[in-house]
């Protein structure tokens, strides 16, 4: 037999929700005090873990910055800072490669080709007979994103 004491909120609320949905409320905040408490204290034991020099007051000032609502304004101009920096990180680094560089990265339309019947032949092999579909369509993804696209881009210029 069980204690009362220790069946929590949380506990019996899930247990009615199914059985009688209207005498449950959605959302229970019940400890969530002690529960914030927790995880600053785990932050900052982490952080100072990694050597780095935090408190309390410290973690809480930087959830107090971010817990504040941003106008549509702001949130605007956050994503045009943003998209400038990338613009700028990007015209950089195009700007800084050498002639010589440029010249040596000239891939022939052949290899090219095989390169793409290759990779197509090989992520339909993967995603027909890999037991994990999710993982094989994350890894494709993630690798059209990070290397066939730059291949796909030399075709196209």
């Amino acid at each position: 037999m069980i204690p009362w004491k220790e069946v929590t909120v949380r506990c019996l609320c899930a247990t009615w929700r199914p059985l009688w949905p209207e005498c449950v409320l959605q959302r229970d905040f019940e400890g969530f005090e002690e529960l914030e408490e927790a995880v600053v204290h785990e932050i900052v034991s982490l952080s100072n873990s990694m050597g780095l020099e935090v408190d309390d007051d410290d973690v809480e000032e930087l959830v107090e910055e971010h817990s504040k609502e941003l106008s549509t304004e702001e949130l605007l101009e956050l994503h045009k800072e943003q998209n400038e920096t990338l613009k700028r990180s990007l015209t950089s680094e195009e700007s800084g490669e050498d002639e010589d560089k440029e010249e040596s990265r000239i891939i022939p339309a052949k290899d090219l080709k095989d390169a793409f019947f290759c990779w197509s032949k090989l992520s339909k092999l993967a995603e027909d007979y890999h037991p994990d579909v999710g993982s094989v369509q994350k890894a494709i993804s993630v690798f059209n994103d990070n290397v066939m696209n730059y291949f796909w881009k030399v075709q196209k210029s």
